[in-house]
């Protein structure tokens, strides 16, 4: 059977937006309790934390590219890269590009670190022209 190209278009574009579904809800409830400081609420999705006080509140963000990792064909772990606009602890707000590092633990998905990717190895610190 051959698949009519606006059709595999389509196929294409629900499968890229289900496999962000997953990601999105947790890291939209690991910047939400970042963002109140609730350690109990953290701990079902998280290792680390996005501190308020010194990293800023991120209330929005768009996920641009996920990498996954698998070990023995099996998934084990997803660098998710986000672009969010980060109120800083100064007030001012500024747009960041992070890297989510997210691994399964017992079967579910939880944030294990974050990365400011300007500060990555090959990464330039100021946009090219």
């Amino acid at each position: 059977m051959r698949i009519a190209p606006p059709l595999l278009v389509s196929l294409v574009a629900i499968a890229i937006g289900c496999s962000t579904a997953t990601e999105q809800s947790i890291l939209s409830q690991f910047f939400a309790a970042s963002r109140l400081r609730d350690t109990t609420a953290l701990k079902n999705v998280a290792t680390v934390v996005f501190e308020p006080n010194t990293q800023g509140i991120i209330t929005s963000f768009e996920i641009t590219n996920v990498v996954p990792y698998r070990s023995g064909g099996e998934l084990v772990s997803e660098h998710v890269s986000i672009s969010a606009p980060v109120k800083l602890p100064s007030g001012q707000t500024a747009q960041k590009n992070l890297v989510i590092v997210m691994q399964r633990d017992a079967g579910r998905w939880i944030v294990t670190g974050i990365t400011d990717a300007s500060s990555l190895p090959g990464t330039p610190s100021t946009p090219r022209s």
